[in-house]
């Protein structure tokens, strides 16, 4: 079922980009986590994973946001 609006297809793009985020994030925790223990450099290289992560994660959820809040605005807005 869909509901009104694409509210439903709004759903899916966020959860995706939230599973997305949350994913890049881990990955490059458990990288630093396994460097960590090769080197004996603990806990820097998870550090530096965890904010490499987050930084990437947040570049590619922003470039993949449709227009924000603003194209949204205007396109419910109704027409004059």
């Amino acid at each position: 079922m869909t509901e009104r609006g694409g509210r439903s297809s709004d759903l899916y793009l966020y959860s995706g980009l939230g599973f997305q985020f949350a994913a890049t994030v881990g990955l490059f925790a458990l990288g630093g986590r396994w460097l960590d223990g090769k080197w004996g450099t603990s806990p820097w290289l998870l550090l530096v994973g965890v904010f490499t992560g987050f930084g990437l994660g947040l570049v590619s959820m922003l470039s993949k946001l449709p227009g924000g809040t603003r194209s949204r605005a205007r396109r419910d807005e109704p027409k004059r």
